[in-house]
């Protein structure tokens, strides 16, 4: 390339010859050009020559031949920074032609320049109002900060204080079972109704009351007399009110935060028919222990007695369609108006139904389809003389079906046969035994009073240990249950002179004694006969003697070592209780769980005054709940007094 060529001495010797001035492209200046100051300026300096257009051409020219050899490639910088590449660089026709002359008819890099092309005045930013600008950035950061802090400090104030493990509704929440024809008369007819049980929630709530068990509701001929009697599962009895009496009182318990669970009795629509006499040995056994059952349509009031006696050819008749159902029906028909839960009472009268099975998960698929979550799961309970029916080994797959599908079984317990160690014996083989081993198995509903049983008051010596009874189950793990009136000591209605013999079934059931101040205890209005007399009771509800089931209860909510029913590790429950039992008459209950107190209830269920040494086995702890006004104390175990149905409980030092 041209540019690339080096000027060699010889080519500075032909540039003698030429005319400077012309070659050059300039005018050399002289003597006679320059002004006369510098002329004159000129010649009074000592040595200094003439000046020579010619020599200096040549200094040029060796200056350039000296550093043609850094300039015989191109940089990388001299490639980039061209008018190709940016736009602003300064055009090549710009350039002096001397310079192009010299490296061969290109800018030189020296003689690029830059160029603005906008000034500052041309960019709309440059008008924005930057001080406004920086004083709002800097305020919304520090909002921003200030907002962050806040929410900060607002989640560490509402952390939980416990982390307590979680619990469905139904597992370790205390029942409450309700006959609503003897529990508050609100229309003044001498019968309890719907409306009174829904005035009487503040009194549930008050109780740490968070499940209502209702009884049988249902119509029946001769309601409450005959209450067991079903004619319909779908229909109220029009003693106790309507829908929309049923409907409030499932409002006003829902408000109080207090769930619904329904008996649901089976056994007024199961037929009992007689055995073939070609059944095989062990058909006949197990005939002789449960008797063969099937499920029939509800029966009308002009139903013949040759229709209940159904024909052994017949024993084999399948169930009605799933669809078709009654209890089926039934079961989405009361989920559907707001109950919780669905108790299948009678259930062990279908052991041997040869759909059993696929009824069991019928049902439960009916209550799944209610599920709205976690705190919204529908709930199904039994007996526990379902599984008492069937057998581990033969009955396997039923036993599965129950356990797999219900949330709930129902465990009665007798306070009276072989004293505090025949109760012991009761709750460890429950407990302790294989059927409810799993963690997925349904949890253990206890009772001790209910409708099916006489009173707790009047099986035991004294009245008000059936207070101890009480608390007795609602120490146990699992979830416990209190029957009306039990809390109070309601005692059975004596009838020494037997005129109310027709109605024996139903001694069990007298009105709630809510105050003593009232010819009728506050159950209906003075004057208005109850559909069955008042028993006795060694309190009420207006006496104010039920401090320490609230105590209890609320104790119970809170603390993990009473509510849960065993201690969960490597996919297998472990018991997290002791019983002890002192005698015939003293039983002891300690409940405890991982990092947490335990808990002590000691009860005297005898009818005289008991002193126990028990510093062996355990040394002292705080009061929690007494009848003798001792919570908060310390209490030793050394000498200790209990009188007859005196109930003390402890939480233990750890």
């Amino acid at each position: 390339m041209a540019y690339e060529r080096q000027i060699s001495p010889t080519s500075i010797d032909e540039l003698s010859t030429l005319n400077c001035n012309a070659a050059l492209g300039f005018v050399g200046l002289t003597a006679t050009d320059m002004p006369p100051n510098e002329h004159r300026s000129h010649n009074s300096q000592e040595g200094q020559q003439e000046f020579n257009p010619t020599r200096s051409v040549q200094s040029v020219m060796e200056s350039s031949s000296s550093s043609s050899s850094v300039m015989q490639e191109p940089t990388v910088c001299a490639q980039l920074l061209s008018s190709h590449h940016y736009q602003h660089l300064t055009k090549a026709s710009d350039v002096d032609p001397f310079s192009c002359q010299e490296n061969g008819g290109k800018p030189p890099l020296t003689g690029l320049q830059l160029a603005v092309r906008k000034s500052p005045d041309d960019f709309c930013f440059m008008d924005w109002k930057w001080p406004l600008i920086r004083k709002f950035s800097f305020w919304s950061v520090v909002s921003l900060l200030v907002a962050c802090v806040c929410i900060v400090i607002t989640l560490i104030a509402n952390l939980p204080t416990k982390c307590n493990p979680h619990h469905d509704w139904w597992q370790g929440t205390l029942f409450y079972e309700v006959f609503p024809a003897s529990f508050k008369d609100d229309n003044s007819d001498g019968t309890g109704d719907l409306r009174g049980l829904g005035k009487q929630t503040f009194y549930l709530k008050s109780l740490g009351v968070q499940v209502v068990r209702l009884n049988s509701i249902f119509q029946a001929e001769h309601y409450p007399e005959n209450y067991d009697q079903v004619q319909n599962l779908t229909e109220i009895s029009p003693v106790l009110g309507n829908m929309k009496d049923f409907n409030f009182v499932v409002n006003m318990l829902h408000r109080q935060n207090i769930s619904v669970v329904l008996d649901l009795p089976l056994s007024p629509f199961i037929k009992q028919l007689p055995i073939s006499e070609k059944e095989t040995e062990e058909q006949i056994d197990a005939a002789e222990k449960n008797s063969q059952f099937v499920f029939m349509d509800s029966p009308t009031e002009n139903e013949t007695e040759s229709q209940l006696n159904v024909e052994a050819s017949n024993r084999v008749k399948s169930m009605e369609a799933h669809s078709d159902n009654m209890v089926t029906y039934a079961i989405n028909y009361w989920l559907k108006n707001g109950v919780d839960g669905i108790y299948l009472k009678g259930l062990e009268y279908l052991v041997y139904e040869p759909e059993f099975e696929s009824l069991i998960r019928e049902w439960r698929k009916v209550t799944r389809s209610f599920n709205k979550g976690l705190d919204h799961e529908k709930m199904l309970m039994c007996s526990m003389d379902v599984l008492n029916a069937l057998d581990p080994e033969d009955d396997s797959r039923k036993v599965e079906a129950v356990l797999n599908n219900m949330d709930l079984i129902d465990v009665r317990l007798d306070i009276v046969s072989n004293g505090t160690q025949g109760l012991k014996i009761q709750v460890d083989k429950v407990v302790k035994g294989g059927q409810f081993s799993k963690p997925g198995y349904p949890w253990i509903h206890w009772s001790m009073g209910s409708i099916d049983t006489k009173r707790l008051s009047s099986q035991l010596p004294i009245a008000n240990a059936s207070l101890a009874a009480v608390l007795f189950e609602m120490m146990l793990p699992g979830t416990p249950s209190i029957f009306y009136g039990d809390e109070i000591g309601l005692e059975e209605l004596k009838d020494p002179e037997r005129e109310r013999e027709d109605i024996g079934h139903n001694h069990h059931l007298p009105p709630m004694h809510w105050s003593a101040q009232y010819p009728g205890f506050g159950f209906t209005q003075p004057g208005i006969l109850s559909w069955l007399p008042f028993s006795h009771a060694w309190s009420n509800v207006a006496a104010g003697h039920l401090t320490i089931v609230q105590t209890v209860s609320k104790l119970r909510e809170d603390s993990p070592s009473i509510y849960m029913n065993g201690i969960y590790k490597d996919n297998v429950k472990l018991p997290n209780y002791e019983i002890r039992t002192v005698g015939r008459d003293i039983m002891i209950v300690e409940r405890f769980y991982p990092r947490r107190n335990s808990y002590l209830i000691m009860i005297n269920f005898g009818s005289q005054t008991q002193i126990k040494d028990l510093s062996s086995i355990y040394y002292g702890g705080e009061v929690i709940a007494d009848q003798r006004g001792r919570v908060g104390h310390y209490l030793t175990f050394h000498a200790l007094t209990l009188f007859p149905g005196e109930v003390i409980i402890i939480k233990l030092d750890k």
